[in-house]
């Protein structure tokens, strides 16, 4: 409840929504409106807390050595990559696709890759793509980077 009424307050200044006090008394529908307003500022405040909370623990879990933590973690970043930020862990996810023990894990991480936001990682797929010996991971670069316009 403090959380919730910490992040009110908190959308109320950054909306910049002030009400008197005879106003506030006298207008119902502004009040309503202005509930409204510091609502969705607030449910937004929380989502993007939310998310960049749920980011920290992505990047954690990419950077870590146990194997099905990398797989579940890059499927939610494939999966949610328009709303979070792991661009910190775009190393530990290049040597997944550089070292990755299938090809199935390594054509997983080049998907992840092309979710990470990253131009860096989009420009190194499109340099290793021509080095490639898998034929399956080779036509998941070259499909990530149309995806992605470079190709």
């Amino acid at each position: 409840m403090k959380k919730l009424t910490t992040l009110l307050l908190v959308a109320l200044l950054f909306t910049g929504l002030t009400a008197t006090t005879n106003a506030a008394a006298t207008n119902s529908s502004n009040d309503d409106q202005t509930i409204a307003a510091l609502e969705a500022s607030a449910s937004e405040a929380v989502s993007a807390q939310q998310w960049a909370l749920f980011s920290d623990r992505l990047v954690d879990a990419l950077g870590s050595d146990h194997s099905a933590i990398q797989q579940a973690a890059m499927r939610l970043v494939i999966r949610y990559g328009k709303s979070v930020d792991v661009e910190d862990a775009v190393f530990n996810v290049m040597r997944v696709y550089r070292d990755g023990q299938s090809d199935a894990l390594r054509r997983m991480a080049v998907v992840t890759l092309a979710n990470m936001k990253s131009e860096w990682a989009l420009r190194f797929l499109e340099r290793s793509e021509r080095f490639e010996k898998a034929p399956c991971v080779q036509s998941t670069i070259r499909a990530v980077l149309a995806e992605a316009g470079i190709a």
